[in-house]
Order: structure tokens, then C-alpha cells, then sequence
């Protein structure tokens, strides 16, 4: 392909393909410095030094063979719509994004409109499922995904608030963009609440519709950055209303009223929580025009989103996993279990070289919903594991812990303290196989420790 047919550049150069990464540049190659960062001119050095074909660039750097472009975060999108032959053209691009939620709203929509998916639990189509690096992947993985949904009318995705402070995914436009809800997390990386918020957004500019969280105290910020809006919620003024639900410990009922008109809706999700993320998802439905009759059908057939309140063993006790790592959502998972049994052992630890403050919060939460905790590792990556349990502690004066660091022996604790009926809660990896520890991801699985332990008992 010459670089002219991507760009309005007089140039008569050739190149096979297009890389982002400078280790993988091989001879002839064309060769994107974005996202742009500190080290940028040292990437395009490396580069140049294997050989490409050309370099498109935002910085100045001295080389023939180097293109600079003003406006290259959005000349991104254009380049790879051109080199991709337009996959998302007369397609939906459903972009999900709050700090919680994320992932269930996707999986849900994933089942009710059988389509692909990209996010925390990998590229997922034709029940086949690809690992990622990250929740929203950079833009030339995100087209080689987008290329592969030929065969398909919906794509739908987690977007991060990173993914938008990093700027690697450009201006990508979406036909719909979905808001769950706002809390505190990441701000280690936005450095501020209003900043995390100001992220989340860019998603929203670049929506023809917004599905919004009537209930959030951050509706009218998210409504007015928005192109059109539609909203879900308890509140009389949202579009689709709840007006109320029941929750039991397999199932939940939830009544929503619609255009003046109201449905009761049985299905097989979990907690306060998924009356909202349910909510929501029929009301992005509604947006692409799909009767309610239908949908309410389609929702009896979804599945367990996996690692989110999997009961994955239910024999004289319930052991269930879940990727809850934030203040909220660990008080929401144990809040609602709670309810039907207060026999509850949870493990849990918090990441490494992430949002600390967090820390001290979530060991208070553990320690006042449970009977037992056993605080352990998780992705400690350059942290010492012990640390972070330390500052989790810091700040309780209860004593109804264990610290063990080993997550499958935390995890064997747990099971040797349980008696008949109790819940062992698994917090914070899901179904996740690794552990961060360092810059490596260790080959590491809470399911797989479960079992391994239950069937050498």
C-alpha cells in the first residue's frame, strides 16, 4: 500500500503493514508513534534502525523518512479505516464505560445480541476466546478485532478511562455509548476525581447515542457532553424506569415501566446491582430498535457473566468468585450475600502499584461484612504482597483475620476454616489466569486452585 492512499502526503512510498510498536517494526513496515509519549523520538529511532518503510509521527524528529501530523489523534481512526477497508462501516460500535460494571454490561449484551465482544475477558467471537493486554486495547488491535466482526452487525466493548488518558484510541466513534456508574478508583493515574471523570467523557463526545444512569450525581455532566441521551434508572424522569425488584439467591425479578407501559422481567443475575446493569442493556436495545417482547424473551436465555458472583462449587458450603476490587463494589457482593447468610469467609488482597488509597477502605469493608477474612496477593507486581496487606489492616481494630500471602493456600485457609452452609467469598481476580507479579504475568487461577484444594481434601 503507498502512504498516500492512507494520508494527503506526496509521497511514493511503499510499506506491507502497519505496527504502533516499535519492537515489532520489521523491514518495510510502516511504522505510527501513537499513543505519543516521553519516549516517542526513541521509538522512531529504533524503528528507522530496523528498516521501515516510513514513520507517521505528532513530533518533530529530523528524517526524510518521518511524517509529522498536527491532528494525528484523529487522523488515527482514518488510517486505520483505510488499511481495514472500513470494518465498522454500517455496523453498531457499543462502547461501555463507568467504574464498575463494565464487563457484566458487556457480557450481557454479548448473549442478547449474539456478537462479538473486546475487554476485560478478551476478544470473545464464534465462542472462541482471544487474551488481551488491557480492558480497552490499543487502536491497531481494536481494527484487527474490528476486522475479524465482518460477519456481524453489533460489536460491543469495555472503554477505560485510561484508554482515553493515554489517547490510544483516538477519536474512535461509536454508535452507542453506555455509562454505569461513578466511583473512586484509578486515581493514581488521573490524579484526581475530576479528571477520572473528564476521561470517561471523551466516550460520550463520540457517541451518536448516550445510555445514561439517571441516578448518578454525574447525570447532568455526562447528558450535556452528549450528542442525544436515553436514560435507565428509580428516578420518575428516566426513559425506562425501575420501579422495583426482588432479589433472591439464584435469581432476581425486576419491574421496569416503559413508554407508559409496564413489564415484569425474571433472570439469572445477582444483587441490586444487576438491576441496574439489566436496566440499562434493555435500554440499549430499545435504542437499535428491537421490540421489548423480544428482548424480555432474550433475557431469560443470558448467562452468569464469568467471574462476577460465580457460585462454582455448591455442595455442604457455596464457594463463589468474583472480581470485585473497588470500595463499592466489594460492600455491594457482601451486602447482598449478607441478606441470606452471614456465615461468610472472604479472601481478598488489592493490587499492586495501583490506586493505594483504596487499600485501607476495602480491608474495613472485608472485616465488617465477614465472619473470617484471610487477606493474601493480588497482583502485588513490584510491590511486597505483605505491604499492601498491612495497610489494609491499618486502620481496623477488629481481629477476625489471616494473613497468609500464598493465594491457594489463603484460599485452602479459607476452606479448612469453612463449616456446613457458609459462603467462602474469592474476591478481586474472578476468573482471571495469572498473577502480576512484576512485569510477568505468573500462570495463576482461583478456579483452578479451588478445585485442586477440594479434591485433595
Amino acid at each position: 500500500m503507498y502512504l498516500k492512499e492512507i494520508l494527503p502526503i506526496e509521497s511514493t512510498l511503499k510499506f506491507k503493514r502497519i505496527t504502533l510498536n516499535s519492537n515489532n517494526v520489521k523491514k518495510k513496515d510502516l511504522f505510527i508513534a501513537y499513543p505519543p509519549c516521553e519516549n516517542t523520538n526513541q521509538y522512531i529511532k529504533e524503528a528507522l534502525g530496523k528498516k521501515c518503510s516510513c514513520v507517521i509521527t505528532n513530533h518533530n524528529y529530523s528524517n526524510e523518512l518521518v511524517f509529522k501530523r498536527k491532528n494525528l489523534e484523529k487522523e488515527i481512526i482514518d488510517i486505520f479505516n483505510v488499511y481495514y477497508h472500513y470494518p465498522l462501516e454500517n455496523k453498531n460500535l457499543i462502547g461501555v464505560t463507568g467504574t464498575d460494571g463494565k464487563t457484566t454490561i458487556a457480557s450481557i449484551l454479548k448473549d442478547l445480541l449474539k456478537c462479538p465482544s473486546i475487554g476485560t475477558n478478551g476478544f470473545q467471537i464464534d465462542n472462541n476466546c482471544y487474551p488481551l493486554n488491557n480492558t480497552t486495547p490499543r487502536i491497531d488491535t481494536l481494527y484487527e478485532c474490528f476486522f475479524k466482526c465482518k460477519d456481524y452487525q453489533n460489536i460491543v466493548m469495555e472503554v477505560s478511562s485510561e484508554a482515553y488518558l493515554t489517547k490510544r484510541i483516538g477519536q474512535l466513534p461509536f454508535t452507542i455509548g453506555i455509562l454505569t456508574n461513578i466511583t473512586k478508583d484509578h486515581l493514581d493515574k488521573h490524579k484526581s476525581l475530576k479528571n477520572y471523570i473528564y476521561s470517561k467523557l471523551e466516550l460520550f463526545k463520540h457517541s451518536k447515542i448516550s445510555i445514561l444512569n439517571r441516578d448518578s450525581k454525574y447525570y447532568n455532566l455526562f447528558k450535556r457532553n452528549s450528542i442525544k441521551s436515553l436514560s435507565y434508572g428509580f428516578s420518575s424522569t428516566s426513559d425506562l424506569r425501575i420501579l422495583k425488584y426482588k432479589l433472591y439467591f439464584d435469581h432476581s425479578i425486576i419491574k421496569i415501566q416503559y413508554q407508559n407501559k409496564k413489564y415484569t422481567i425474571n433472570y439469572p443475575l445477582l444483587g441490586k446491582f444487576n438491576v441496574y446493569n439489566i436496566a440499562c442493556c434493555i435500554l440499549t436495545l430499545l435504542s437499535l430498535n428491537y421490540e421489548i417482547e423480544d428482548i424480555i424473551k432474550r433475557i431469560s436465555y443470558i448467562k452468569p457473566v464469568i467471574g462476577r458472583m460465580n457460585i462454582i462449587y455448591d455442595k455442604e458450603f457455596k464457594v463463589i468468585l468474583d472480581y470485585a476490587h473497588t470500595e463499592d463494589s466489594t460492600k455491594k457482593v457482601l451486602t447482598f450475600f449478607r441478606q441470606f447468610n452471614k456465615n461468610i469467609i472472604t479472601v481478598v488482597g488489592c493490587a499492586g502499584d495501583r490506586y493505594k488509597e483504596k487499600r485501607k477502605k476495602i480491608g474495613r469493608i472485608v472485616l465488617k461484612y465477614s465472619k473470617f477474612v484471610v487477606f493474601t496477593s493480588d497482583d502485588p507486581r513490584y510491590e511486597n504482597p505483605n505491604d499492601i496487606i498491612k495497610e489494609m489492616i491499618s486502620n481496623s481494630k477488629k481481629k477476625n483475620y489471616f494473613v497468609i500471602e500464598n493465594r491457594k493456600l489463603a484460599i485452602k485457609k479459607a476452606i479448612n476454616l469453612c463449616k456446613k452452609d457458609f459462603i467462602i467469598l474469592i474476591l478481586g481476580k474472578g476468573m482471571d489466569n495469572y498473577m502480576a507479579i512484576e512485569n510477568k504475568k505468573v500462570p495463576y487461577s482461583d478456579f483452578d486452585s479451588v478445585f485442586d484444594i477440594l479434591d485433595n481434601i
